[in-house]
């Protein structure tokens, strides 16, 4: 094996981990707080986003993260006008992210 490229290889392969290292280090805050969905119906846009925040609070409840929850995306907003059961209501989704 030639010695002369170990010697040059070790520098590269030290920059590389420590590349990685930051790389790990940074995200682990944005890996600390998964995204949690929820989905909900009402007869008014605010009521759906409200049960479907609700019902993404009570997914993160149920993982342990019991901190404020914060919207991690503009809520989708459905409006149905032949919903068999109610006639015109609204479906909104939605994503947070909950402190533990």
């Amino acid at each position: 094996m030639n010695v002369r490229w170990n010697r040059l290889a070790g520098p590269g392969l030290t920059a590389a981990a420590g590349a990685a290292a930051l790389v790990m280090l940074v995200a682990s805050p944005a890996m600390a707080s998964p995204l949690f969905c929820g989905a909900g119906r009402g007869l008014t846009a605010q009521n759906a986003i409200q049960g479907a925040f609700d019902d993404a609070q009570n997914s993160a409840q149920s993982e342990g993260f019991y901190g404020a929850c914060t919207l991690s995306a503009e809520p989708q907003v459905f409006e149905i006008f032949d919903d068999p059961n109610f006639g015109h209501i609204f479906r909104a989704q939605v994503t947070v992210t909950c402190l533990p």
